[in-house]
């Protein structure tokens, strides 16, 4: 910089004015510059400033090294609006229900951000989170504390045995595990987060469940639940509208209550870009 506006001004006391500098300071500058570009810049024939022949080649760098820098000093200043790409990572029953609604809404909002995303069960959605595969993690899981990761967003909900609403033990209050593993059962697979707990529970009073069919997909489950062919457990934002319109309705249940939250994780080491804040606050609006 120093340099360029010797060049233009064709004065080191009037570049070292207008840059603040004491001449001496200038003056150094320039000899620096000059022993490590190894060639003279300036002329200095009595008071008149001129620029060497190399010095001229040497102007048409600096002009570039001084644009490239301004470029860079940009890629801290936020933009008005997001851009770029965001990898988010999430359950099937969350890409299934409640994401396509708010990945709408974010790019209508957004149009110039690619999102991309990727359903699959939390533990290999965790290891892309570690292998910086996924910026983010939307999921349904319990809490996991681990030094890795940053929580940004957490909401509770219920784990609900649900049922059509046609069927007669939709009716009924107060019923125990015992009667609904009477009933035909339709269940997420094993490696299913609200899937364990459920498993576990029964381990832990000596039961166990057979279901008629093991599916990941939520949507196939509901289908089958609206057309009375048994009962399940499912996350309740799954059959929210569902019981909203009647179609299904939440068993009366007090034994077996699980809770898990909805989440938002990415790795602490990963930078938080506009985009990834954008998606963030948009989940966390819709959701509250």
């Amino acid at each position: 910089v120093t340099f360029l506006r010797i060049a233009e001004l064709q004065s080191f006391t009037k570049a070292a004015k207008q840059l603040g500098y004491n001449q001496s300071t200038v003056t150094v500058q320039i000899k620096q510059l000059e022993s490590e570009l190894n060639i003279k810049l300036f002329d200095r024939i009595g008071k008149n400033i001129r620029l060497t022949e190399k010095g001229t080649e040497f102007f048409e760098y600096a002009n570039e090294l001084v644009a490239i820098a301004e470029k860079a000093k940009k890629i801290a200043v936020k933009p008005s609006k997001p851009v770029g790409k965001v990898r988010i990572g999430m359950l099937e029953s969350l890409a299934m229900s409640i994401f396509p609604e708010i990945l709408y809404k974010f790019h209508k909002l957004y149009p110039e951000v690619e999102t991309v995303v990727k359903a699959d069960a939390t533990f290999p959605l965790f290891d892309m989170l570690n292998h910086n595969e996924l910026d983010m993690l939307f999921i349904f899981d319990k809490k996991y504390y681990n030094q890795e990761w940053i929580r940004s967003y957490e909401k509770e909900y219920n784990v609900v045995f649900v049922a059509s609403s046609k069927n007669p033990i939709a009716k009924k209050k107060g019923l125990c595990l015992e009667d609904l593993l009477k009933q035909p059962f339709m269940l997420t697979e094993k490696d299913v987060s609200y899937r364990a707990p459920f498993d576990e529970y029964l381990s832990s009073i000596d039961k166990r469940v057979d279901p008629f069919l093991e599916i990941g997909n939520t949507e196939t489950i509901i289908y089958f639940l609206k057309r009375d062919m048994g009962v399940s457990l499912l996350p309740y934002y799954t059959v929210k509208k569902s019981v909203e319109d009647n179609e299904l309705t939440i068993l009366d249940i007090n034994e077996c209550p699980i809770k898990m939250y909805i989440q938002i994780l990415y790795h602490r080491n990963k930078w938080k870009t506009t985009q990834m804040q954008a998606l963030e606050d948009l989940i966390r609006s819709e959701l509250g």
